[in-house]
């Protein structure tokens, strides 16, 4: 992984990133696959094989591809693409400047949840795929109604609701 001066994962700048490409949006579903290829990123539904149970995605900088798992429930590839895009969007300089070492990024079913780059990836996903401005005035209907409507699983859209708290 390219090596990061400031370790602590910069989570507004992800969070503001996502706020910025939602803003015209006015109702959920956000159109994630629309927005990553209006991003310049060719998105790919493929089969992994024997890695389908392990790898979620991967991002290929250097082609700007992102392969999705096409075994993945709808929810999940959905975040695989937001949380890609999070990487394209917020790290594509540590590609350009060391291309070998960050030229393919696997999306993991388990990631390292304490590698900063995730952190940011995964934050800028949420807030792309449930923008506040548009969860704030029904955040207090059922998660599982929430989640169908925003498209995300029920699990992620408890997170987000959690965290508005």
């Amino acid at each position: 992984m390219a090596q990061m001066t400031d370790t602590r994962p910069k989570l507004a700048d992800a969070e503001n990133a996502a706020i910025e490409l939602t803003a015209i949006y006015s109702s959920p579903p956000i159109p994630c696959l629309d927005i990553a290829e209006e991003n310049g990123v060719v998105v790919h539904f493929t089969e992994f094989g024997k890695f389908a149970e392990t790898v979620s995605g991967l991002l290929d900088f250097s082609k700007s591809r992102l392969y999705v798992n096409g075994n993945d429930i709808f929810e999940r590839q959905r975040f695989t693409i937001a949380h890609e895009l999070g990487h394209w969007l917020l790290h594509k300089s540590f590609y350009e400047t060391d291309p070998e070492r960050y030229k393919l990024l696997p999306r993991f079913s388990s990631p390292d949840r304490e590698d900063p780059l995730e952190q940011e990836a995964n934050r800028f996903a949420a807030c792309l795929l449930v923008p506040q401005r548009l969860l704030l005035p029904v955040k207090h209907a059922p998660a599982f109604t929430l989640s169908r409507i925003f498209g995300v699983s029920r699990a992620m859209m408890e997170r987000r609701i959690k965290d508005m708290r």
